[in-house]
């Protein structure tokens, strides 16, 4: 799995679900059960989570894994891009199906882009604290 940090200036890294604080398991817990890319902006600690689900398969249907992310600043903007591939092999279980990652920043950002294979797409959902 590519998780390369290719930029510094935004420091990130994979993170377990069970090593996470109590609010951030509760907003894991409520969008479980739909696939995209979620985020979770935790401004007590300048922190945000983003969580890649494709864990919700229809039996019959390719599955999606995850094979990259990555994070950039463009014109402040924070850019994220992570690519998937689909397969019809229910049991690897080298396939990553569901993956966290906690970004660290020190400053407010215009926006941010969501970009799978290199495609502009939408998150599913963004939640956070004040």
């Amino acid at each position: 799995m590519s998780g390369c940090n290719t930029n510094p200036e935004i420091p990130y890294n994979e993170v377990s679900k069970k090593d996470l604080n109590k609010d951030i398991q509760l907003f894991l817990e409520s969008v479980k059960e739909e696939n995209g890319v979620h985020l979770y902006i935790d401004n007590h600690h300048a922190s945000i989570f983003v969580y890649l689900n494709a864990s919700n398969v229809i039996q019959g249907e390719e599955v999606i894994h995850f094979t990259g992310f990555d994070v950039e600043k463009i014109n402040g903007t924070l850019n994220l891009s992570y690519k998937s591939e689909k397969t019809s092999d229910y049991s690897n279980s080298q396939l990553k199906h569901e993956l966290i990652y906690q970004l660290n920043f020190d400053r407010d950002y215009e926006g941010a882009k969501l970009f799978n294979n290199g495609i502009e797409i939408s998150f599913g959902t963004i939640s956070g604290n004040k």
